[in-house]
């Protein structure tokens, strides 16, 4: 009996002491369970914060591309942004700008705690951005670059685009010489009375596009509009569309050209048959009675009114100084002859070797109004003036556009037809400052480490 008493007083010490070890077990799992949950909770939450500064991150990269992207560069970075902020309607975000950098601070987000920066820097071939999301104490850096790049003004887009009205009688016509869009008009004038008027049997194979929504034309009975007659031509005509910019002309460029004779008033002009990179000087007002050869640049300073009595024969550019709004009375060029203009990089001679790459452009004179009375015309470039009047039967074929830099009217009467081939167009001609563009560069986004 004392046997068995001891013995199971023994196991009763056992069973308290296994207890106690799986308490302690126990406890110590609940204490690893707890610490677990707190550091997965911890985990859960920066991973939130994280993505969360990330979110503003890319919220900031979206705004500085909707900003940046497509964006003309500006002359004045400061007055530039300003102007680009207003544009895109970011209303709220100041740009700082210095001469290489522009830094746009704090912009909050959907709280105070939510907010990114940016700060882009201007290089000379990309303006590279960097843009930082913050959350709480938290914050990440995106970088992505827009590379700088040309390309042609969409002005060049239409046959004729004009800033001053487009009016249009007898049978004249214009039409493209592949398609119909070639010869698309564009009106953007402040000119009192009709932005375009086309009467009896004159016509215009593409479509006419005016800026103006309240703009008033008339239409002939007998005139035609993209196909279409009477009141259907008014289909056609497209009131309140976008405005283009017109690209800056530079005529003065091209008086390094102009190596050749000066003629002025004293110059004997009956001794010129050939015009080979000359320069006109200012006030001379010359006649040429007889048929002339124009070859390389023909500088004319202002202001003068130059008459062609005979036959143009012009492989080159000629170019007028008078400035836009300039006097037309006292700057014009008048062609009573046939006009054919070949290209300028088929000129043979040393003399011609500096402007046989500068292609695109026939006449360049925004200050002068061009009056064309010859018949069949061949003119290969792009006519920049202010004010241009086809009478008679003048027309032809024009391998680019006419762009009318005034209120002065584009007029044809008579019979001619003008006929524009502006295929092959992808960059500004000659003579014509180029839109200089952002363009993001999707290659270049990479996530810095802060």
């Amino acid at each position: 009996m004392k046997s068995l008493k001891k013995r199971s007083k023994n196991r009763r010490g056992i069973v308290f002491i296994i207890a106690m070890i799986f308490i302690a077990i126990l406890a110590s799992l609940s204490v690893s369970m707890v610490t677990m949950s707190s550091a997965n909770a911890q985990l859960a939450n920066n991973h939130k914060r994280g993505n969360r500064v990330m979110a503003n991150a890319q919220s900031g990269a979206q705004i500085i591309r909707h900003m940046l992207e497509g964006m003309p560069v500006p002359a004045t970075l400061a007055s530039g942004m300003q102007v680009q902020l207003a544009v895109k309607g970011l209303t709220g975000i100041n740009a700082v700008c210095t001469t290489d950098t522009i830094t746009l601070s704090s912009v909050t987000l959907d709280s105070a705690t939510e907010s990114f920066n940016a700060v882009i820097t201007v290089l000379a071939d990309r303006w590279q951005a960097d843009i930082t999301g913050t959350s709480g104490s938290l914050s990440r850096t995106i970088r992505f670059n827009f590379n700088i790049i040309e390309q042609a003004n969409t002005v060049f887009d239409f046959g004729v685009a004009t800033k001053g009205p487009l009016l249009m009688s007898g049978q004249t016509e214009i039409t493209g010489f592949n398609l119909a869009v070639e010869s698309d008009i564009f009106i953007d004038t402040s000119a009192m009375g009709n932005s375009f008027e086309i009467g009896n049997k004159a016509m215009v194979e593409g479509k006419v596009h005016i800026v103006d929504p309240f703009a008033t034309y008339q239409i002939g009975d007998n005139s035609e509009v993209g196909g279409e007659t009477g009141s259907s031509a008014e289909d056609n005509i497209i009131l309140g569309v976008d405005p283009v910019g017109f690209p800056t002309p530079n005529p003065e460029y091209f008086r390094q050209f102009a190596t050749g004779d000066v003629i002025d008033s004293s110059t004997d002009l009956s001794s010129y048959t050939e015009l080979n990179n000359v320069i006109i000087a200012a006030n001379t007002n010359p006649t040429f009675s007889d048929n002339m050869e124009i070859n390389g640049v023909l500088f004319v300073e202002h202001p003068n009114n130059v008459k062609f009595e005979g036959k143009a024969d012009v492989q080159g550019i000629i170019a007028g100084t008078a400035p836009i709004g300039s006097d037309t009375t006292l700057n014009s060029f008048f062609f009573s002859g046939q006009v054919t203009c070949s290209d300028v990089s088929s000129l043979v001679g040393a003399e011609y070797d500096a402007i046989k790459n500068e292609t695109g452009t026939f006449l360049i004179a925004p200050g002068s109004v061009v009056d064309f009375t010859g018949q069949s015309n061949l003119i290969n470039g792009v006519i920049a003036c202010s004010g241009a009047r086809f009478t008679g039967q003048a027309g032809g074929t024009i391998n680019g556009s006419i762009i009318n830099y005034s209120s002065e009217p584009m007029i044809m009467q008579g019979q001619g037809s003008l006929s524009f081939n502006r295929s092959g167009t992808t960059n500004n001609p000659a003579g014509f400052e180029a839109v200089v563009v952002l363009d993001y560069d999707p290659d270049s986004y990479q996530e810095i480490r802060n």
